[in-house]
């Protein structure tokens, strides 16, 4: 990954940070010294009755550590982790680090690992957060495993030849739960499964849960045999959030397979997909598989199919569209917003499940898009489109959120900074200065300064960029 690939990455992360993460400063999880080997670790956690948590990171991406250390910063994690847990955090690269990743098979840094005194990974968390919430149910999890059947001992069941239903089924379920994949298992349980099993209701509750690509043998052969009635019955039946998270996770398998294998016609299908899950609702379907299909053609490196599809699409669902406009999706989302029954005493009350609002996705993707073309391309037309785009999404960011409070008082630093890179790219030095300077500004008025914007208007000042 060179420097501006790299530095892409981390700008896509500052952007979720900035948007999404609160303001501490004062680190609340108590991390022992990084050098203090898994034997001294597991020792500490014995003679206190704790669990270990291990966070290993890399020097790849400063940006993801800083996220983390946001995460970790956040005041509700200090009693939970301080009576719970052992915790460290280490570098994968270092000495020590590489122990780690040897004993635990940590392929990459960025996963967090919770596991108990005698080396069993109870659980497992992949990424990095600001959201201190977000650790707090990870390790909520974890606790809620104490006790039962270590995953390694399933491995070694699987490993002897183990092949009940039920064994398969319960080793799918800890697969996923540890964030390991699992399409291998899910043939496998497919191939025991009768016709009539899968006109079963949690039969099929249980596989749609999994995750399955929409191209694997188990979710074909529920596209074949299982009644609509069934499958539509599991989307009414439970929480609307449970169904969101059930067709995001065949969305998210089917387009990790999808680009790993560079299918298109495996793309096409997921498309096909999304589009179903809006139902009547078909030009919003429509746009959600169109950015899917800008989305692959980004993550294959297809630059010219990437560029122009990506043209194509904002031309026609973006470039019309106001602040007004916006605002009025955000009103539709929300009387579509599904109500949740709570009996709480004498009568029924409801309350909204509440979703972020549409708007705030289309000015990240706009400045998502024109980051991209920062990047692949050096086309001046592509440059002053990409240009135009960016100049677009800071007037909603601020127009949007102008009274709301919001803690970027100055804008959005990240999409400053996308500005001031197009404007470099361009010819336009001094602006391009006078625009990342305003990114730094930003960044600090909204008390996350980021030494990568810094370094960055050093270098534009240098003419080295």
């Amino acid at each position: 990954m060179d420097g501006r690939q790299s530095f892409g990455f981390m700008k896509q992360l500052l952007l979720a940070f900035l948007i999404f993460s609160s303001i501490s400063s004062i680190a609340q999880i108590a991390f022992v010294d990084s050098s203090l080997t898994w034997e001294q670790l597991a020792k500490k956690a014995k003679d206190e009755n704790k669990l270990v948590f291990i966070h290993v990171e890399g020097s790849g991406c400063e940006q993801c550590n800083t996220v983390a250390t946001q995460g970790f910063s956040s005041p509700i994690l200090k009693e939970k982790f301080a009576k719970n847990f052992v915790s460290t955090r280490v570098n994968i690269e270092s000495k020590n680090g590489l122990k780690f990743a040897e004993k635990f098979k940590i392929p990459h840094p960025l996963i967090s690992l919770f596991v108990d005194a005698d080396g069993n990974v109870l659980h497992k968390y992949v990424g990095s957060t600001s959201s201190g919430i977000t650790y707090a149910q990870q390790a909520d999890m974890a606790i809620s495993k104490i006790g039962q059947k270590p995953f390694a001992a399933y491995e070694k069941q699987y490993e002897a030849g183990e092949r009940s239903p039920a064994f398969i089924r319960e080793f799918i379920t800890r697969q996923k739960e540890m964030q390991m994949p699992i399409d291998r298992l899910l043939d496998e349980y497919a191939g025991m499964l009768t016709i009539d099993s899968l006109q079963n209701f949690e039969t099929v509750k249980f596989i749609y849960k999994q995750s399955p690509t929409v191209d694997s043998r188990i979710y074909k052969a529920i596209q074949a045999v299982t009644p609509r009635k069934i499958i539509d019955s599991i989307y009414k039946n439970i929480p609307y959030p449970e169904a969101v998270a059930i067709n995001n996770g065949i969305i998210g398998s089917t387009f990790r397979k999808a680009v790993k294998t560079k299918d298109q016609n495996l793309v096409f299908q997921l498309s096909s997909f999304i589009q179903g899950t809006y139902g009547n609702d078909y030009e919003v379907g429509y746009m959600a598989s169109q950015r899917n299909l800008n989305q692959y053609m980004h993550a294959i490196k297809d630059t010219a199919q990437y560029i122009m599809g990506v043209s194509n699409f904002i031309n026609h669902h973006y470039m019309m569209l106001s602040v007004d406009s916006l605002k009025r999706i955000d009103a539709k989302q929300l009387a579509r917003q599904p109500k949740t029954q709570h009996n709480g005493g004498p009568g029924v009350t409801s309350s909204v499940v509440s979703f972020p609002p549409p708007s705030q996705f289309y000015h990240i993707e706009l400045n998502e898009h024109a980051w991209h073309f920062y990047e692949m391309s050096n086309r001046k037309s592509d440059l002053e489109k990409a240009l135009m785009w960016s100049k677009k999404s800071i007037e909603w960011f601020d127009e949007l959120n102008k009274g709301k409070n919001h803690p970027m008082t100055l804008g959005n630093p990240a999409y400053l900074d996308t500005y001031a890179h197009l404007l470099y790219k361009l010819g336009h030095k001094e602006e391009a200065i006078v625009w990342q300077t305003k990114a730094v500004e930003a960044s600090k008025a909204a008390k996350q300064p980021f030494p990568t914007i810094e370094k960055e208007l050093a270098k534009m000042k240098a003419g080295t960029l």
